[in-house]
């Protein structure tokens, strides 16, 4: 195992919960395997599991790490930097919880930030983008979070619709991402995310699609052809396909937009519904306790 960041010893997980805490994870990829293989066809089947660690201790993450896992996922600011100095480097970190602009220095100062998941405006991408340390040696990923679902609890931005893209004046999604391509030159928009309704995925039957995730769908499928065509930044295409190089957008692999969607309760839904990225916390760590930190 790698070394920690700091000389933080951290105090190992019983022989029991190292135990549950492995099967719960490994049924979980199990499952997402299983989930995606329709989708593996069709050359999709590169899935990224985010296991959100909210209240958990230290412990608890030190186990997945040892067990291969590397992406975690936080909801708070100061519960994130905590982990982060006790924790291997090698750990992708992805801020999930809503983001005051206020504490945006202080997060941007973890080295393995990898993603920020909830922008939904230009003045938090506007503070991320300044306070990134000038020795950081990547871009930030970044999500738009899209409110899928209309509901006056969640944030984000409306969904787009093909009436929507062809309006004179663009729509909020379309601003916010031209405004971080285009002038946060160390953010990189990697994709969407949702936070949909629950109870359409636990009401639906193996027939219905989830409309909350295909709403997300959509405006990806809207917004990386309005990318392309709308600002001129197409993709440089190799030989394994597409690349995209300096127009700061599109996940490094594919140049396609990512989307996020799917948590313990409906992850295998939101990958058959094509899902790149699911958040699951539950599902390998359990229920939560208490809340530890009270900054967020």
């Amino acid at each position: 195992m790698s070394t920690t960041q700091t000389n933080i010893e951290i105090q190992k997980a019983t022989a029991e919960r190292t135990a549950e805490i492995r099967e719960c994870l490994e049924d979980i990829r199990a499952r997402v395997v299983s989930a995606a293989q329709a989708l593996a066809v069709n050359g999709e089947s590169r899935k990224i599991i985010v296991a959100v660690s909210k209240y958990k201790p230290s412990a608890d993450i030190l186990v997945c790490y040892e067990y291969g896992q590397r992406d975690f996922g936080e909801n708070y600011v100061q519960e994130l930097v905590d982990k982060a100095k006790e924790l291997p480097f090698e750990i992708q970190w992805h801020f999930i919880g809503t983001l005051q602009s206020n504490k945006a220095k202080l997060l941007a100062s973890v080295p393995n930030l990898h993603t920020v998941q909830t922008i939904s405006s230009e003045k938090i991408a506007n503070a991320l983008n300044k306070a990134l340390p000038t020795n950081r040696t990547s871009q930030l990923n970044v999500l738009l979070q899209i409110n899928t679902s209309g509901e006056d609890s969640k944030s984000g931005l409306s969904p787009l619709t093909p009436s929507s893209i062809n309006s004179s004046q663009l729509s909020d999604v379309q601003k916010l991402a031209k405004h971080i391509v285009t002038s946060c030159p160390n953010l990189r928009l990697q994709g969407l995310m949702t936070i949909g309704a629950l109870d359409l995925s636990l009401s639906a039957n193996e027939t219905e699609r989830n409309a909350d995730f295909e709403r997300l769908k959509e405006t990806r499928d809207i917004l990386e052809r309005w990318l392309q065509d709308g600002i001129g930044c197409s993709h440089a295409v190799s030989e394994g396909g597409y690349v995209s190089r300096g127009w700061g957008w599109g996940d490094e692999c594919t140049g396609k937009l990512l989307v996020s969607m799917g948590m313990s309760s409906d992850f295998e839904a939101a990958l058959k519904a094509g899902s790149d990225i699911v958040r699951v916390g539950t599902g390998i760590f359990g229920s939560r306790k208490t809340k530890l930190w009270s900054s967020s």
